[in-house]
Parts: structure tokens; sequence; C-alpha cells
């Protein structure tokens, strides 16, 4: 039956802490370095975890991505395609959580927030 698939099953909580680590590492490096030494080099899908990781818009828009579309192709390989469908058609609140808790461990320059309007 094809539901006995891996394919269908969410990966380990040990891979998802493997990807979690290295998606971290490169934001890591791209702060230090900049995208150039790493755009070309890494799969789309490493630079478009990264992007999230880094809340990056911009890098996003290069790949031709939405926060949205790149979340959704990380939703199947964080969850499976079952679970990672579900999440999909949620909304990707499970996703967005996964890549949220990432950011936390990662020290993001700070950003000069506009003055607050009375």
């Amino acid at each position: 039956m094809i539901d006995d698939w891996p394919l269908f099953e969410p990966p380990s909580q040990d891979r998802l802490a493997r990807h979690a680590d290295d998606l971290t590492h490169r934001a890591t490096l791209v702060l230090r370095h900049g995208w150039d030494a790493y755009r070309h080099v890494w799969s789309s899908g490493e630079v478009l975890g990264t992007a999230l990781v880094l809340s990056d818009d911009a890098e996003l828009q290069r790949c031709s991505e939405t926060t949205v579309s790149a979340m959704d192709r990380w939703a199947f390989d964080l969850w499976g395609i079952t679970a990672g469908q579900a999440d999909s058609d949620a909304g990707l609140p499970r996703t967005r959580a996964w890549f949220d808790s990432i950011r936390a461990d990662v020290e993001l320059p700070s950003r000069p927030q506009p003055p607050a309007t009375r």
C-alpha cells in the first residue's frame, strides 16, 4: 500500500533537529559573510530555508518566492506528504511555528523601528 512509504511519514525528531541546526548555521554564515558567498552553492531549498529564518523577503523575491510559497515547500520536508498537505491546507501553522522557533536561536541584527505614532 502506498501509504506505508516513509515519504508519507514525518521525519524523526532527530532529523527535524538536524534541519534546525543546519539552517541556524547557514543563517549565521549569511549574517557574517552575506548571501553572495552561498547563494549559488547551496540548494534552492537551503537558500529558501535560510531566507525564511532570516525573514529575508528580498532574498525570497530574488528566488521568485514569497514567504508563503517557501514555507509551503518546506512543510512537506518537515512533516511528510500527508501532514505537510494538512499543514498547508490549514495555513501553515506548524511550519510557521517551527521557523519561529529557529529564529529565536539566531542572533538577528536589530532593525530600526519606525517612530511611534500618536
